[in-house]
């Protein structure tokens, strides 16, 4: 009994000494971090600002890409948030206060540490200097934690510098590597589509077709409405110089679909028409390249634009097929012909339902179901707009109207 007495004693004595030990610990940590990124300060202030971005450089994962994300619906700007799991550890992250171009203020808890994490971007040179701050103060549960598992601060560190290299490394390559063709005249083929139209300022445009792309394909898998192809966005020629842009994201399906005016979704169907087609192999940042050099290809050739007709971008190849942007594919059509300046609505003017070949009509659900994550950057023809649910009448061309005899002869292509 004695020697079970001076054991018990013994491990009091352990315990009190642990317990003053971590009660001592500095409680406190703030950990700063710089890097020098040769990309320009608006790409990579929206590349952090899109938390679907994230899973792509394991910024909080010590360079781990293979960390299962979820998002919220808003997934860029103030109160986005995101979280993730990962073996051994996890995290969250949301955003409280943005300055555009300049800084990005968050709330995180990384694995068990509650912190608050401040980014800032300020250009240097030709390149931007990214700086971020994380900084926290923790329990004494915490601290017991860390004094087992080892120091916060080194870790947050380690975390910390992988993240920013990853980051550099990818910024660099995967958006500087592109490259745009011009591919020629060709015959747009078209298609039924489901669409959402929106009116957002131009350097939101990418992050909100992500988003919408996003929902309309659940929306679509949920109401087992079979696509058929790439998702696509319509514009027209209007106002492109603009601070704000007015568009159509669609995707194509099989099968008709019927909507009344007002619907978030709608359906909608594209006639075929004749198009120069330009791809841009690359990140949606160089969609302006592509977007200028399909009109210098038009005055260089003397092709009879139709300027009152549907411009369209394709994402052939898009972050369903491969996170790299630099295997991204756009496909973007500029429509030819005589200008008739007569468009016809193609939706019908009916409850959204879904029609199939030899059975009644089966009503569709309006809402759309939960979305999913579809990540990128930011970049489209500056203020392009559009008319929603439009397209060319395919009997109002005026008689006399005829193409420029220097217009090639249009091969079918999609």
């Amino acid at each position: 009994m004695r020697i079970l007495k001076y054991i018990f004693l013994l491990l009091l004595l352990v315990a009190i000494a642990l317990t003053v030990f971590i009660a001592t610990q500095e409680g406190k940590y703030d950990i700063r971090k710089e890097k020098t990124i040769s990309v320009q300060a608006p790409v990579i202030f929206n590349y952090i600002n899109d938390y679907r971005n994230w899973e792509n450089v394991g910024i909080l994962t010590n360079n781990d890409t293979t960390a299962v994300y979820s998002f919220s619906d808003v997934a860029f700007g103030q109160g986005a948030k995101t979280s993730w799991k990962l073996d051994g550890s996890d995290g969250s992250v949301e955003t409280v206060r943005v300055a555009e171009n300049d800084s990005i203020i968050q709330k995180a808890v990384i694995n068990g540490y509650p912190s608050d994490i401040a980014w800032a971007f300020k250009k240097a040179g030709s390149a931007t200097k990214v700086s971020v701050r994380i900084k926290g103060e923790l329990s004494f549960k915490d601290k017991a934690y860390a004094v087992l598992q080892g120091g916060v601060q080194e870790r947050l560190e380690s975390t910390l510098d992988k993240g920013l290299e990853n980051l550099n490394k990818f910024l660099v390559h995967e958006l500087g590597t592109y490259k745009v063709d011009v591919i020629g005249v060709v015959s747009k083929t078209g298609t039924y589509y489901l669409q959402q139209a929106v009116k957002v300022p131009a350097k939101d445009a990418t992050t909100r077709i992500n988003e919408i792309t996003a929902k309309l394909t659940d929306f679509a898998k949920t109401n087992k409405i079979a696509l058929n192809g790439a998702p696509f966005v319509i514009y027209t020629n209007t106002g492109r110089q603009g601070a704000e842009m007015q568009f159509a994201v669609c995707i194509p399906i099989k099968e008709e679909i019927f909507t009344m005016p007002g619907s978030e979704y709608e359906g909608g169907r594209l006639e075929g028409f004749q198009a120069l087609k330009t791809t841009l192999h690359g990140d949606y940042s160089h969609l302006k390249k592509a977007w200028d050099a399909s009109a210098k290809e038009v005055r260089t050739k003397a092709l009879q634009e139709n300027t009152g007709g549907q411009y369209i971008e394709v994402y052939t190849r898009n972050v369903q097929q491969t996170k790299k942007p630099s295997g991204w594919i756009t496909d973007i059509y500029t429509p030819l012909g005589p200008n008739t300046g007569i468009v016809r609505d193609t939706v019908q003017q009916t409850p959204v339902e879904r029609r199939q070949e030899g059975t009644q009509r089966e009503p569709v659900p309006s809402k759309p179901a939960a979305n999913t994550a579809l990540p990128s950057t930011q970049s489209r023809p500056a203020g392009t707009t559009a008319t929603p649910r439009r397209t060319p009448a395919t009997n109002s061309t005026p008689a006399q109207a005829q193409p420029a005899k220097t217009t090639p002869t249009p091969v079918t292509n999609k």
